[in-house]
């Protein structure tokens, strides 16, 4: 638990959820069993909870308490219509003329998760990034948990969703009222850095004496090219691997450095596909029995050798104090 005593260091513990499409069903099964152990909402152990992408949206709904095994719900049961909203000419020609899916699966499926809740109404701090193409620039949503954040409050959930998850060539770019946007992932996939920044420079009582990262991937399977592959390519044979190299490239920069900086303050759970399983998650939105199977039992796997790990402890420990909100649903300040 949080001491009160004033000469113990003031801990500050933040939860990043990567991006990887349907494989955050490894990340929500996580959740899930974490939750069901710790036997209270899993964002009552956390300051600050930051997402990418799916991740995104697993962060967003941890934030309004969304139960996380409801959230792992919404990959099992919802999946196909996530990832299969395809017309016929998408059929024929996505990746060529045309994003992949449409959007109007996952808007729904989102819909029906938050609702008209907007960022204002959430219960824990929480940063969710995206690239904003109307400006050419990383755009960071955030609850109003500094008094200069004034506008994100407005935002409803589903559309900090919709922006964060819009992966190129696989959805159509977002568009809602303040400008047009791309997937997180091209901007942070893994957004353990960006939350450590926000403790750092946003948080209107000053920076923590002691700042601690529980981070959970998607279940890497890396990305690099044979030997004898062809080094003239074009799209049609970067195809999907491209978002892949994007990801393993900026998650194990991200790792380096938030392991440079914290050390044993840091810690990550994630798991690598083994050759066979590489197969079934390859491809960020194949939802199939094997891919189901393998992402949701490496995940339950993985959370409870986390819980056996004294690095974890900390985090099992630890709840986090009520945020101060500036503006918006939840003004307390």
């Amino acid at each position: 638990m949080n001491k009160s005593n004033t000469n113990e260091p003031r801990d500050f513990h933040i939860l990043a959820l990567s991006g990887g499409g349907y494989r955050s069903l490894y990340t929500a099964t996580v959740l899930s069993v974490l939750e069901q152990t710790l036997g209270r909402p899993l964002a009552k152990h956390f300051d600050l909870i930051c997402g990418t992408s799916a991740g995104g949206m697993l962060a967003l709904g941890l934030a309004n308490e969304i139960p996380a095994a409801n959230l792992k719900g919404m990959f099992e049961e919802h999946g196909g219509r996530i990832f299969n909203s395809r017309s016929w000419t998408r059929r024929l020609f996505g990746f060529w003329l045309s994003a992949k899916h449409q959007a109007e699966g996952l808007r729904s499926v989102l819909e029906e998760q938050f609702g008209d809740r907007t960022i204002g109404h959430l219960s824990h701090r929480t940063l969710v990034p995206s690239v904003n193409c109307t400006t050419g620039k990383g755009q960071f949503f955030k609850t109003p948990h500094h008094p200069k954040l004034e506008f994100d409050h407005s935002m409803k959930l589903v559309d900090v969703a919709m922006a964060t998850t819009a992966a190129p060539v696989y959805f159509p770019l977002a568009r809602n009222e303040r400008g047009v946007y791309a997937d997180g992932g091209l901007v942070g996939n893994a957004p353990g850095l960006f939350g450590w920044h926000e403790a750092q420079h946003f948080l209107p009582e000053g920076r923590p004496t002691r700042i601690r990262v529980l981070s959970i991937g998607t279940m890497s399977i890396g990305s690099a090219v044979r030997g004898d592959v062809s080094l003239d390519r074009g799209f049609a044979k970067w195809r999907g691997d491209l978002f892949n190299l994007v990801i393993s490239a900026q998650e194990s920069s991200v790792d380096y450095m938030l392991t440079h900086f914290l050390g044993e303050n840091y810690y990550a759970i994630d798991d690598r596909a083994t050759p066979d399983q590489s197969r079934d998650i390859e491809q960020l939105d194949r939802v199939t029995t094997g891919s189901t199977n393998t992402l949701r039992d490496r995940g339950t796997h993985a959370a409870q050798r986390s819980l056996g790990d004294e690095r974890f402890a900390p985090f099992r420990a630890h709840l986090a104090a009520p945020p101060s909100f500036f503006h918006g649903h939840n003004k307390n300040v």
